[in-house]
């Protein structure tokens, strides 16, 4: 139980004052996704990890570089899959639900629902073994939950172009201590 306790520590500073519960729908939908991705991850599937992220971010991306979204996703893939090559991740969790949800519409009139989902992994790469606490952005868009890792406020910032409310949200700190 100690090993997650940083994870509900790090839940409850990142809920926002207007949060809600979570819908029994939005969380089993929620607590699926995770699962999944969980589960992709430790698998190594670099093409299903990359399908979480969110399309807008992917856009994003497309649009800084000048090239179409799927371009973009095919070169997460390559490099999500090489990284997974020389990268092991052990130990990966998500702090249990239930998860607040916050409501969000974006430019385009769409609404989405967001949480925090705090994890924790080990990492290990070149002999050297890390523990990392990463909040994971989840959005429900759609109709799907997507995720996005926020490990610092450079990505937080790339984020929040594609979901403005994620650019000034107080999110749990990302650390990376090294292991023994």
């Amino acid at each position: 139980m100690r090993f997650l306790a940083p994870l509900f520590l790090a839940l409850t500073l990142a809920l926002p004052v207007h949060a809600r519960p979570l819908s029994e729908d939005e969380a089993k939908g929620l607590d699926l996704a995770i699962a999944s991705y969980l589960r992709a991850t430790m698998a190594k599937d670099a093409e299903k990890v990359v399908a979480t992220i969110p399309p807008r971010i992917l856009n994003v991306f497309a649009g800084t570089a000048g090239i179409e979204a799927k371009d973009v996703q095919k070169t997460l893939i390559a490099q999500t899959r090489e990284l997974m090559k020389t990268t092991q991740i052990s130990d990966f969790v998500a702090a249990a639900g239930p998860f607040d949800g916050n409501d969000a519409k974006l430019a385009d009139d769409t609404p989405v629902v967001w949480a925090v989902v705090p994890t924790q992994f080990t990492a290990t790469a070149d002999g050297k073994k890390t523990m990392n606490h990463q909040p994971l952005f989840a959005v429900l868009e759609g109709g799907k939950w997507f995720f996005s890792r926020i490990d610092g406020p450079q990505q937080q910032q790339i984020v929040g172009f594609a979901y403005p409310f994620i650019a000034t949200a107080i999110l749990p700190p990302s650390s990376s201590q090294p292991q023994p």
